[in-house]
């Protein structure tokens, strides 16, 4: 989609004029604002909260000492607890639903592997999970990436900071609500160069002036605006279903739109079944956990944020009295004839004055040490943070507890790992969701024929061709009918149980004489396994067995 330019008119002569739109897409224009005011108002303390969280985990929070250096325990949890989740980080494997499909399903494997792995999967799971984590919610967006491969296009995933993501505030499932809007914090110099559509009608708007975009410096002669693109639902009583549609605007003008056409190089009519086919926001919330009839969900720092401000006050209070401590004060009276400034001159050894006991008119007077229990409370308010949260001191790979029993340290790692797992699961959902969501827009967008090189399971080098659309897009067959979505964990823990599993099977088979091939059995270690995958190795190596005997047969 290539943006239509206007001629190379002066922001002096346009300013002032009102910028030339039809009526619907003016009117458009006014519902956008106006919902998107809606949504930051109502979003705001969720957001506020957001923003306090980012703070605790830069270790700026406003409850901190001057003197004493904030305690990181809720940040070591954090970490701790996005690592879980980047070691139990789901992998896509498609289920075939009929023996006919099974080869459809292996290749679709591998394809939406490869759409992950040029998206740079990896490390915008670990930035959303870090969202999730702080935050309370993870963003990720799918979308058909014209650009990709070669200018061919491919479908792609993008992570969204929440703090910059407006859902409905009505409904907890943002597929429910009127609308969705994402806020990019930019300049007007920069939305004029990339839409001269609307040059010289955009201008500096008040949410500019919001936020952290309130900081945000300019380059001078420029001035700051918010770009907002609009997702909203429209519905088709005739075929009963909603068309999901697209607009962008910025400090009042409106740059393009995909149910007018505004603002695009395209034939009319193009977008007339909206953006994508499956009818639904590109958008899928990865909730740490869920607020009731909130879009948003709540993280971990929103469960422990008095618990780590308790830590940081008793931690302020040792630093203090460790401070006091270390100063002595003497107490001398007028007129003893003692020098106060040689007192306190601590180079001087020895110091004369009139008098017999010096303890009549002189006192030193240090601070008594710190009761003993704030140090214990701060230490086990601690502890039961790491406990709570499922990061425990042997799910951390610490020692400590005083525990030496094995059965005891493998039930603590379990306890600290039944969190994980159950949040996994929830991530999962998620993923599963997204991966659905991209099958959807490879189905519609790719065209027809077009094949890709993939080196697929056993370092086989394919050309897949992707089932393509062809029909219209209405039409187009939900991709999970056909293809059901199985997410495995790929952590060291479960690989090495597939893997012993495994093993158990070759040992099987070759004492029942019919071993498997080396080559098979490296494969099967290299990906994601489920048992009726091995079944089939063996049945395969079984009835190639049988074919050479035939072969050995014929020949004889």
């Amino acid at each position: 989609m290539k943006k239509r330019e206007i001629g190379d008119a002066r922001e002096s002569e346009l300013r002032g004029i009102e910028q030339p739109m039809s009526v619907k897409e003016r009117e458009l224009l006014r519902r956008g604002y106006a919902l998107f005011e809606h949504f930051h108002e109502q979003l705001r303390e969720e957001h506020e909260e957001m923003r306090e969280a980012r703070q605790m985990r830069a270790l700026r929070q406003d409850e901190r000492s001057r003197t004493s250096p904030t305690m990181s325990t809720l940040n070591s949890c954090v970490d701790n607890v996005v690592a879980d989740q980047i070691d139990n980080m789901p992998q896509a494997l498609m289920i075939p639903e009929r023996e006919e499909t099974m080869e459809s399903a292996e290749e679709m494997t591998d394809v939406v592997g490869f759409v992950l792995y040029h998206a740079g999967w990896p490390g915008k799971y670990q930035r959303i999970m870090e969202d999730a984590v702080v935050t309370g919610t993870g963003v990720a967006q799918v979308f058909w990436d014209d650009d990709a491969e070669d200018g061919e296009g491919m479908a792609s995933v993008l992570c969204w900071h929440p703090e910059d993501f407006y859902p409905d505030p009505m409904y907890e499932d943002i597929q429910d609500g009127r609308a969705c809007f994402k806020a990019t914090h930019t300049t007007v110099g920069w939305v004029e160069e990339h839409y001269p559509i609307a040059k010289g009608f955009v201008a500096s708007d008040e949410y500019a002036r919001r936020d952290e975009q309130a900081m945000m410096e300019v380059p001078g002669g420029d001035s700051k605006v918010t770009l907002i693109e609009f997702w909203y639902k429209r519905f088709d009583p005739v075929r009963r279903k909603n068309v999901v549609h697209m607009a962008q605007f910025a400090g009042g003008a409106l740059l393009c739109s995909t149910e007018t056409g505004f603002g695009f190089d395209m034939e009319e009519g193009e977008y007339a079944q909206g953006v994508y086919a499956h009818g639904m926001y590109p958008f899928v919330l990865y909730r740490y956990r869920d607020v009731w009839r909130r879009p948003f969900g709540s993280g971990l720092i929103h469960d422990y944020r008095q618990t780590q401000n308790a830590i940081d006050r008793y931690a302020k209070y040792i630093d203090d009295n460790a401070r006091e401590s270390s100063v002595q004060r003497h107490f001398i009276r007028r007129g003893s004839g003692v020098n106060a400034d040689d007192v306190a001159d601590l180079s001087r050894t020895v110091i004369e004055w009139d008098g017999s006991d010096i303890r009549e008119v002189l006192q030193t007077v240090q601070t008594q040490p710190l009761n003993s229990q704030v140090y214990q409370m701060m230490q086990y308010m601690a502890d039961a943070m790491k406990q709570d949260c499922g990061q425990n001191q042997f799910a951390r790979g610490e020692g400590g507890l005083n525990v030496t029993a094995g059965t005891a340290i493998n039930a603590l790692q379990q306890a600290g790992s039944k969190i994980a797992r159950w949040h996994t699961e929830r991530f999962k959902d998620a993923f599963r969701e997204m991966v659905e969501m991209i099958m959807w827009v490879l189905s519609e967008y790719m065209e027809p024929g077009r094949k890709l090189r993939i080196v697929g399971g056993g370092m086989r080098d394919r050309l897949i061709e992707l089932i393509a659309a062809q029909q219209p897009a209405d039409v187009i067959p939900r991709p999970a009918y056909t293809v059901r979505v199985q997410v495995q964990r790929s952590n060291p823990d479960e690989i090495a149980k597939d893997n012993e599993f495994l093993l158990q099977a070759v040992q099987i088979c070759a004492q029942a004489g019919t071993p498997l091939p080396a080559g098979e059995v490296i494969r099967l270690m290299q990906g994601q396994r489920i048992k009726d995958s091995v079944l089939r190795a063996i049945e395969n190596a079984r009835g190639n067995e049988e074919d050479e005997k035939d072969d050995r047969a014929a020949a004889l």
